[in-house]
């Protein structure tokens, strides 16, 4: 037999005061409804008691009892796919409601649906997170030739063959720098300037409302080129302010070669100078995660976010193929040299660079046959000249600012000596290959190596299904029987596929098969109105790029130029006529005018 009693059957048992505690809705009430199965096995109505000691449940609020509430598998699939794709749970259940027609019509509550979502993902756990996790981790190694995962070191402690990274950038963590020094002995360990300068408001606030302090101790922590530079200013700084026994100055002094740029030229950073590329990791994951989620929830939004930004780096090479950037100034060897091999983006650095350098004059200093040297400085904008050293016979080159060690292309102050010597192309021992078109061309994404969990994600299988098509259909290009094999294919595919999925639309091409012309354009230009072209989502994202690029160039020269005018009367005063020189060594005639000038103020 079985026995369905009202919900509001019994009474609650009183088991003390808890923390929180439900509503007690047990009324005692004895309504119930009995069925007895009988020997042919019939399910019979022997028993109904209709009487309710309550009152019930009004129609417009009766889509909210328990019986009538339940969150289906397809919405649960549903909410659970907008959840992975980083759309919050309450906007998932919020769209359900709007596409259902309303709250009684969808079906369940939201709280139903938070729990239904924290069942499920108790069941996939399968008793412990962390066990979860590094099952799917050894699928993965068992299908991935590439794929590596540890959490015990062996007797070599050895994932990345033995490499460190070159440079590593954190915080002002005085723990996490420990940890480096031990783990990563042979790498460079610097600090976030953002991060400095940010303390710098709490540490120096007084200071920083001195009239041209923060000019000056901006150009001290992102645009000295080197370290005869960084002390110049530096001693120009404690002595204008009088901060010489300032203990946050003292202590960020001490550690200069981690955060002044002037210390870190031969270690390549790729020009980072912030935490921005992890703090936009952590963005675009954490989006996607509440505090309740678990290691699995971590892993599978961290794999789904690699899979968009790969996505878009495809989309990236795909729009690189399509074409060239153009250059600002024609029938120049070296620009066109660096837009066959450059990246897109690359080129545009290049490219500013060069812009920058035309800009230049040059002198000549020294030739002794071999070796030539030349001070390269931008007038009126650079009081201290930088030193370029040129090979004609091998094509060295080497400037004391060192961008190439940092950055990885050569300086405007290189390429000016090299455009001087009618250069046609770029050196290929200054070509770095991480910034170049081969680097992309030369990558083997093995697609059958990516299998794990449980099966072909369906971004990877449209990727790698299209390519397969379009091998096939370019290859038939030129042969009419092929041609309409792959019509025929085409249309037997789709029924086949319909048959499991439903109706699948298929636009047409504006192109006829039978007379092989061209239909006419969707839209006409009215008479009248500009053929203007509407940029595109990639063209406004590089103009922008730009303008962030040609705003911090002007910020840098704009400080650049209040702070060289406050030392330009005592460098006038003791340079006379001459100029200053960035040197190449630490015995440079630089260091000695920065002792004089020392002593001229009357500096320690």
């Amino acid at each position: 037999m079985k026995k369905f009693c009202c919900s509001k059957a019994g009474y609650k048992a009183n088991s003390g005061v808890k923390a929180y505690s439900k509503i007690d809705t047990r009324t005692g009430c004895g309504e119930f409804v009995q069925f007895d199965v009988g020997d042919d096995g019939l399910w019979t109505v022997t028993k109904h008691e209709k009487v309710h000691n309550h009152e019930l449940c009004v129609f417009n609020k009766s889509h909210l009892l328990r019986s009538h509430r339940s969150v289906g598998d397809n919405q649960l699939l549903y909410l659970q796919g907008l959840k992975d794709s980083g759309v919050a749970l309450a906007d998932g259940i919020r769209f359900l409601k709007h596409q259902s027609g309303g709250s009684p019509l969808v079906g369940f509550t939201s709280r139903d649906a938070y729990n239904s979502m924290a069942a499920d993902t108790v069941k996939r756990l399968d008793g412990t997170d962390s066990n979860s996790l590094i099952e799917i981790f050894r699928r993965r190694q068992s299908t991935e030739t590439d794929f590596f995962f540890d959490f015990e070191l062996d007797l070599d402690a050895r994932s990345m063959g033995g490499k460190s990274p070159q440079t590593i950038m954190t915080d002002q963590c005085a723990t996490m720098a420990v940890a480096i020094s031990k783990v990563f002995p042979t790498s460079r360990h610097r600090l976030y300037i953002w991060h400095i300068g940010e303390n710098s408001k709490k540490h120096i606030k007084t200071l920083r409302n001195n009239k041209d302090f923060l000019d000056m101790f901006n150009y001290v922590l992102k645009y000295t080129e080197t370290e005869a530079e960084f002390q110049f200013y530096w001693t120009r700084l404690v002595t204008d302010y009088k901060c010489h026994k300032n203990t946050w100055l003292e202590k960020l002094y001490d550690c200069r070669e981690k955060w002044c740029p002037a210390f870190n030229k031969d270690y390549f950073s790729g020009g980072i100078l912030s935490s921005q590329r992890s703090e936009t990791t952590n963005h675009s994951i954490s989006r996607r995660l509440s505090k309740t989620a678990g290691l699995c929830d971590f892993y599978s939004s961290f794999v789904s976010v690699i899979s968009e930004w790969r996505s878009k780096e495809n989309g990236e090479d795909f729009w690189r193929a399509q074409g060239v950037p153009a250059m600002m100034m024609e029938h120049v060897k070296l620009l066109s040299h660096a837009r066959e091999v450059y990246t897109i983006e690359i080129y545009f650095l290049f490219e500013e660079q060069f812009m920058k350098g035309s800009a230049c004059h040059q002198e000549m200093v020294l030739n002794d046959g071999r070796q030539q040297k030349y001070h390269v400085w931008q007038p009126d904008i650079d009081i201290i000249r930088h030193e370029v050293s040129f090979n004609a016979a091998n094509l060295d080159i080497s400037c004391s600012c060192k961008l190439m060690s940092e950055l990885g292309i050569l300086c405007c102050h290189c390429i000016r000596i090299l455009h001087v010597h009618c250069v046609s192309s770029i050196p290929d021992k200054y070509i770095l290959k991480r910034w170049t078109k081969k680097v992309i061309d030369g990558r083997n994404v093995n697609i059958d190596s990516m299998i794990y969990n449980v099966g072909v994600p369906p971004s990877i299988w449209v990727f790698d299904i299209s390519r397969k098509f379009q091998r096939l259909v370019v290859s038939s290009q030129d042969s009419s029987v092929a041609r309409k094999l792959c019509d025929e294919a085409v249309d037997d595919v789709k029924k086949k596929v319909e048959a499991e999925v439903g109706h699948v639309h298929i636009e047409e091409c504006g192109v006829s098969s039978s007379s092989g012309g061209v239909q006419n354009p969707s839209s006409r230009r009215l008479k009248g109105e500009r053929n203007k072209r509407r940029s595109g989502v990639i063209e406004k994202k590089y103009s922008l790029a730009r303008g962030r690029r040609s705003a911090a160039n002007k910020a840098a020269l704009s400080t650049k130029g209040v702070v060289q005018s406050l030392v330009l009367e005592n460098i006038s005063k003791l340079a006379g006529d001459g100029y200053l020189v960035h040197p190449s060594s630490s015995s440079s005639d630089f260091v000695q005018f920065n002792k004089g000038l020392d002593d001229n103020v009357g500096v320690d």
